[in-house]
């Protein structure tokens, strides 16, 4: 019998099956990153999707990226992909992916289903395979509330349809994980830079700081709840968490959770008169309690210990090199 293939007893013995996934992702582990790891990604056309290609090129120049334009909820059409192709790993970015856009559109079907029919593919068709699932911390909801950073360990409380439709696939994955799939599940926290819309914390108050810059609005900046606390990593970084993940330098337990954070908590206000002082620039801090929380929370602080032991990550990218990478392409923006 071939390495890594199963004869009749295994197929129909649990415990014997999870020991052969293991063995056989332990010796893929062995192997250098840049032979060729066949890499299928998700969602490669959105802001992190664009960013994490790059990245890719710098961190595991030998890989093959593997995309596709299938809809992820086309059972047949993944299936097909996935035993022509043959990926080594899955990097699942793909989601309805903002808590205002998952009100309108049909979060659960893309966020669940899709996500579900993923992996039962990976787990069915390549069971040798990584399958880092690119969740989200605003599946902690409400446990924020207690003010206080949040580690794997908190509990799942969600507050919109788009973080309840990502909390149900993060637990589904969980699940496959303990019948053999090779589940990673990354809660990332927010994230910063070039291209985002003003969905997102950061590039909401760099658009403004850039149009009083140019003269195109007054001198208000003009937010939800100026002492509103969160934890922003630079894209970049959030990027090479993902990276890590899928070539760990320690092999990691099927179904693990790590949240991919800076552990630094920022607030609003902070976040605003920072950007004002890198443009040079004064103006007046406004709260309009009518605005939509951009991030759809009021407050996130994470811990990032897990991923620093389990990756050998963390952020590293200097928060005033984000500022200004963020501000300077709204600077761009507003021109054109």
């Amino acid at each position: 019998m071939a390495f890594g293939q199963s004869g009749p007893f295994c197929r129909e013995n649990a415990p014997c099956r999870l020991f052969l996934s293991f063995l056989s992702r332990a010796v893929r582990s062995l192997i250098a990153p840049d032979m060729g790891l066949r890499i299928l990604l998700t969602g490669g056309q959105g802001f992190v999707g664009q960013h994490l290609k790059a990245r890719l090129l710098d961190r595991l120049p030998g890989h093959v990226l593997l995309e596709d334009s299938m809809d992820i909820r086309d059972r047949a059409a993944v299936e097909r992909f996935v035993r022509s192709e043959k990926p080594d790993a899955c990097l699942h970015l793909a989601a309805v992916s903002s808590a205002a856009r998952a009100e309108a559109e049909d979060a659960w079907t893309v966020n669940l289903d899709g996500t579900l029919i993923l992996a039962e593919i990976f787990e069915a068709y390549a069971p040798q395979a990584s399958f880092v699932f690119v969740s989200t911390a605003e599946i902690y909801g409400a446990s924020f509330s207690s003010g206080q950073p949040l580690d794997e360990t908190a509990v799942i409380a969600p507050v919109n349809a788009y973080a309840s439709s990502k909390a149900a696939a993060d637990l589904a994955i969980g699940n496959l994980s303990q019948e053999g799939l090779h589940g990673v599940r990354l809660r990332s926290f927010t994230q910063a830079g070039t291209a985002q819309d003003e969905a997102a914390i950061l590039p909401f108050l760099a658009a403004q700081v850039a149009r009083i810059e140019a003269g195109q609005q007054a001198p208000v900046v003009t937010v939800r709840q100026l002492d509103a606390g969160f934890d922003v990593i630079d894209v970049r970084d959030a990027c090479d968490a993902y990276i890590a993940a899928l070539v760990p330098p320690r092999p990691l337990p099927n179904g693990t959770v790590l949240n991919i954070c800076s552990g630094v908590t920022r607030t609003v206000r902070s976040m605003a008169e920072d950007l004002l002082e890198v443009a040079g620039i004064s103006a007046t801090l406004r709260e309009d309690p009518t605005l939509v929380s951009p991030s759809g929370l009021a407050s996130m602080q994470g811990n990032p210990a897990a991923a620093r032991e389990a990756l050998d990550w963390s952020a590293r990218t200097p928060w005033s090199e984000t500022l200004i990478t963020v501000l300077n392409d709204w600077r761009y923006r507003i021109t054109l």
